[in-house]
């Protein structure tokens, strides 16, 4: 990758900063500097797309880091020009585009960011973009508001749509160390609304979280997880033996012999 020019990157991304409240320039002038910084990456063709197809331009971190940043903390002086800022960008539909407009997202402490990224969630197919919304864009209101974020989540969880439950699944793991989840019975319980069995990018959301619990309280775990083999849980037997890794010996053998006998029912 060739060496950033710093100080030309910060006179760009102080342009673009003038161009915040101007949303058509703001989405022209952003994919202007992202296609130059990806064009010197010289990026292989096979590798100028997201991880599920998404349209990507190669960008440097750093740069995607750096523009980012530079529009959040515009964001924060200017909110009301947030969210506006935030679709243009989005809309462009590239990858490194819709990461920066997490950054932007991210300045707004309040559940309208929940809301805008509900009405998307069939447009984060990529998992790059769904941990950056998660991570990033939420990440203002999870700190002001844990409490409405967890009730969002629950919601989100439940919900007959993939791409929603995915979004929750996430969203879950991002917060798993708030105050508000010191105790693990509402994420346990959060997930039994789940539908089953998980599909797409919902399964592999489902599957990090509960790594997460796992490690996090085995005994836990352990007992979700005899309570789904007893219901019959669809993919139950998959989940099990990929965690069962991850737990103390005693309970890797309770959940065999579970399977076990669930499998002669």
């Amino acid at each position: 990758m060739p060496a950033i020019d710093l100080s030309r990157l910060a006179r760009e991304v102080e342009r673009l900063e003038t161009l915040f409240g101007s949303p058509p320039e703001l989405r022209r002038a952003t994919l202007d500097v992202l296609s130059f910084y990806g064009q010197r990456a010289r990026r292989a063709p096979d590798s100028a797309e997201g991880l599920n197809g998404e349209p990507a331009l190669g960008v440097p971190p750093p740069v995607v880091r750096a523009i980012g940043a530079g529009l959040q903390g515009l964001a924060r002086r200017n909110p009301a020009a947030a969210l506006p800022a935030a679709a243009a960008l989005w809309d462009t539909s590239e990858r490194e585009a819709r990461m920066i407009a997490c950054w932007v997202l991210s300045a707004l402490p309040h559940e309208q960011v929940a809301a805008w990224l509900e009405a998307r969630a069939g447009e984060l197919d990529d998992a790059g973009v769904l941990k950056a919304a998660v991570e990033r864009a939420l990440e203002g209101w999870r700190r002001a508001d844990g409490k409405a974020y967890v009730v969002r989540l629950d919601r989100w969880i439940a919900s007959p749509h993939n791409a929603v439950q995915a979004l929750g699944l996430r969203a879950l793991e991002a917060g798993l160390d708030l105050p508000e989840m010191e105790d693990l019975q509402f994420a346990f319980q959060a997930l039994t609304r789940l539908p089953r069995p998980a599909r797409g990018e919902a399964r592999s959301a489902l599957e990090s979280v509960l790594a997460r619990l796992a490690d996090r309280s085995p005994a836990e775990m352990t007992r979700f997880l005899l309570e789904d083999i007893q219901r019959q849980v669809p993919g139950i037997e998959k989940l099990v033996r990929l965690l069962a890794g991850r737990l103390p010996p005693a309970q890797r053998e309770r959940l065999m012999a579970a399977l076990a006998i669930a499998a002669r029912k």
